[in-house]
């Protein structure tokens, strides 16, 4: 775990806060309550497209170690996927909007407006890897077509912009403390400065975290945040400086068959028993690890001239990562037939020319000899068990990891226009965005010391099996027409990508691909229409979504003019729908409809069984069909007294497969037309009540999540769930000279403790999280 140090909050800093308490919604949160009172969603007003807001009172059925992934789950078009409530494991971590979904790349997410340099897995970096829940203001959530300024190549299904809170106006020291289930706990502080100079503030906080896994409550995941932000104004000039640190080490969960959830739905496929063989023990949770440095660092500035302004913006983000897991068997690299060389301390680099051994004979490197016909104990293959193997053996291991140096920076801008010709009002507006991005993987395989033991390894790798070093230049540019006409607003707009993409891969095949493409110009275009009625308006848009094709594609060993025969995926979006904001009620219908072409597969030529440790799959990529989707979204709330507020989202959501039109390729890439997309339900929803009084806090909420099919073929079902989740807090103020407020909060989420599946794999699924109870202290001085 070398190189992977939790920075701690000083000794006295944690005793304070252990004895005086936490769980920061600040004074932030009292400056907040009037506004959180009076609106709970921002229905994107004059624009051509869905667009909703975070509320407060969404954040606040969250706990205080909760990712900020999950606080978009109430809005209409998104579900998200997370493995615990804490939001544990980046593996189980997925959001799903309209049929697309992040795992797979085709949802933007963004940083104050600035790229976050993808979501997989396999080197990206989501939301939570960059700011702490408390540090979060809002997400603005657009969940077809974002702005035309977006900085996302991902954005086919829409785009996620998380917004980070600004400096108070005044000094404060916030201290936390929270604790619950599965051992959770956090310590955090934040210190705002208040005014230091002529319209200048700044706020520094930092966070540590952790709880042990929900299923076995022993592997211990662990997740620090150090996070600055300071504003200032010159001139006129705004200037935004910010900087935030994490560092996560998150054990890892893992999908199981419908079968095993009906039989154990407290369960995943993993376990914290050290069994001593090692084909059992590749599923012990503590060697399925994540580990995650994250630095990020951005400038902006701002200037209104009137009739002209713009915005610029600098960053830099550089990730520092590894992804563990257990193989069970060391690979005869060599070919000799033997471990001598891969158990003697050196490393070999390349490709392999021998098997994977599993068993060897005791005191020896020589591999054991297999019993014939011989069937295999607790499920597994004869080759893994070693009552299949003639004498005295002994079982060896691999500790696989795949090691991730990321960086990378970019610079944005945007200038805009506003003039009159008659009685019409226009704005131009132009921007582009800049992007360098240098991504390395190491494939290295160690030793497992004894695997009867234990999951202890070597730190000096026994094989390094590959490196990639892929570079990505890229260069977005729109412009814009808005004009204004009275009640009607109408613009259009054009936007293109110009992306330049290289990988250099090492050791097993030294290769190079490369690939540069440009986008087709992508059209923007939408109108607004302010009626005569009071608070009603409404809309129509069309976007063209572009993805651009990723480095994993490009390392494949096709031939770059194989490459060059392959499309981007893009998608073409419709929106129509209404706002109403009037008397405490406020609501937001749209409907869609997407059509997402040239989706990419993999045609995959190999047959394995089991995990793909050494990505042997064998095959070539290719476009085919893509899917429509269909639906409505509703997003809607009243104040039904001063203090009470009951607010609800529904969606309906058709989204099937499309057909390549050729009949033999549609079996080839398994492509069912006209299938429901699975993982998705065609319909869910969420009510929710808040309470704010003088001294008491308090709201509850039920999500419904409708049947989903778990495979391209919808030949097995989840089942629909309901989940309720609640909290309730006293906030006293004024406590004392020294503490000007004292908060307590209570969260339980999942109340009823219902069973359900929370997420759907391919041909697999993942129970929901129990009843997890949290409970924090906050105080500010």
């Amino acid at each position: 775990m070398n190189g992977y140090k939790r920075f701690a909050l000083s000794p006295l800093i944690l005793a304070i806060a252990s004895a005086s308490a936490i769980a920061d919604q600040d004074k932030e949160e009292t400056n907040k309550k009037d506004e959180q009172m009076e609106e709970i969603i921002v229905v994107g007003k004059r624009q051509t497209f869905a667009s909703n807001t975070v509320s407060m009172d969404m954040i606040s059925r969250r706990p205080a170690n909760a990712s900020v992934n999950t606080v978009v789950q109430e809005l209409p078009g998104v579900i998200v996927q997370e493995a615990d409530t804490f939001g544990s494991s980046d593996w189980m971590t997925n959001i799903r909007m309209r049929g697309f979904n992040t795992n797979n790349g085709q949802i933007g997410t963004t940083l104050d407006g600035l790229p976050n340099g993808g979501s997989n897995y396999g080197g990206g970096s989501k939301a939570n890897r960059f700011i702490d829940v408390l540090d979060l203001e809002t997400v603005e959530v657009s969940q077809g077509t974002a702005d035309i300024s977006s900085r996302s190549n991902e954005a086919l299904g829409g785009t996620l912009n998380f917004i980070t809170s600004d400096p108070l106006m005044e000094e404060n020291l916030s201290l936390l403390y929270m604790a619950g289930d599965q051992d959770a706990s956090k310590y955090r502080f934040r210190y705002d400065s208040g005014e230091i100079s002529p319209d200048t503030y700044f706020y520094l906080s930092g966070s540590s975290s952790q709880n042990k896994d929900v299923w076995d409550n022993e592997a211990i995941t662990e997740k620090d945040y150090l996070t600055g932000k300071i504003t200032t104004i010159i001139d006129g000039f705004h200037l935004t400086g910010f900087a935030t640190y994490n560092s996560a080490n998150e054990n890892e969960y893992e999908y199981v068959s419908l079968e095993d959830y009906y039989e154990n739905p407290r369960h995943d496929g993993l376990h914290m028993n050290w069994t001593g063989i090692p084909g059992l023990d590749e599923n012990y949770r503590d060697g399925w690890r994540a580990l995650r440095d994250n630095s990020f660092y951005s400038f902006q500035v701002e200037k209104d001239f009137g009739d002209f302004s713009f915005n610029t913006a600098v960053y830099y983000h550089r990730m520092k990562g590894r992804g563990d897991w257990i193989p069970p068997y060391i690979t005869d690299v060599d070919g000799d037939g033997n471990l001598d060389n891969e158990r003697s301390g050196e490393t070999i680099y390349g490709d392999y020319l021998g098997d994977d051994i599993f068993f060897v004979n005791a005191g020896t490197n020589q591999p054991g000899t297999m019993i014939d016909s011989c069937t295999g104990r607790y499920g597994l293959d004869a080759e893994k068990d070693p009552n299949c193997y003639e004498g005295n053996v002994e079982g060896v291991g691999s500790y696989r990891t795949s090691n991730y140096a990321n960086h990378r920076y970019g610079i944005t801008g945007d200038v805009s226009y506003d003039f009159e010709t008659g009685n019409i009002q226009h704005t131009l507006r132009s921007g582009f965005w800049y992007e360098n991005y240098d991504a390395d993987v190491t494939r290295s395989w160690h030793l497992v010391e004894n695997s009867a033991i234990s999951l202890e390894f070597n730190e000096t790798p026994y094989w390094i099996q590959y490196k990639t070093e892929a570079n990505t230049k890229e260069l977005m540019y729109y412009a814009q027409e808005k004009a204004v006409i009275g009640p009607l607003s109408a613009s259009i707009g054009v936007k293109q990508y110009q992306v330049d993409t290289t990988v250099d891969h090492f050791y097993n095949d030294d290769r190079t691909g490369q690939l540069d493409s440009t986008s087709d110009p992508l059209l923007y275009a939408g109108l607004t229409y302010t009626t005569p009625v009071n608070g009603l308006e409404l809309f129509a848009g069309y976007s063209e979504n572009y993805k651009s094709i990723v480095p994993g594609i490009i390392d494949s060993g096709l031939s770059n003019s194989e490459l060059g025969g392959i499309d981007p995926e893009t998608a073409e979006n419709i929106e129509l729908g209404f706002r109403y904001i009037n008397n405490g009620f406020n609501a937001a219908v749209t409907l869609y409809d997407i059509k997402f072409d040239n989706r990419i597969v993999q045609l995959d030529t190999s047959v394995l069984d089991g995990i793909d440790y050494k990505e042997e799959v064998d095959g070539s990529y290719v476009n085919v069909g893509g899917q429509k989707s269909r639906g409505a979204e509703l997003l809607t709330s009243y104040q039904v007294t001063s203090g009470l507020r009951v607010s609800g989202s529904y969606t309906y959501n058709d989204a099937e497969y499309l057909s390549t039109g050729d009949t033999g390729l549609d079996q080839d890439a398994e492509i069912r037309a006209g299938n429901q997309v699975y993982g998705g339900p065609k319909t869910f929803f969420t009510i929710a009540a808040d309470y704010v009084g003088s001294n008491i806090t308090s709201g509850i909420s039920l999500r419904h999540i409708g049947d989903r099919f778990i495979n391209f073929e919808n030949s097995a079902t989840a089942p629909e769930y309901e989940v309720v989740d609640a909290y309730i807090g006293t906030d006293i103020q004024g406590l004392s000279s020294s503490i000007s407020a004292l908060r307590l909060r209570l969260n339980v989420n999942n109340l009823l403790d219902d069973e359900y599946i929370s997420a759907v794999g391919s041909n697999s699924v993942y129970p929901g999280s129990p009843r997890t109870v949290t409970f924090s202290v906050s105080a500010d001085f």
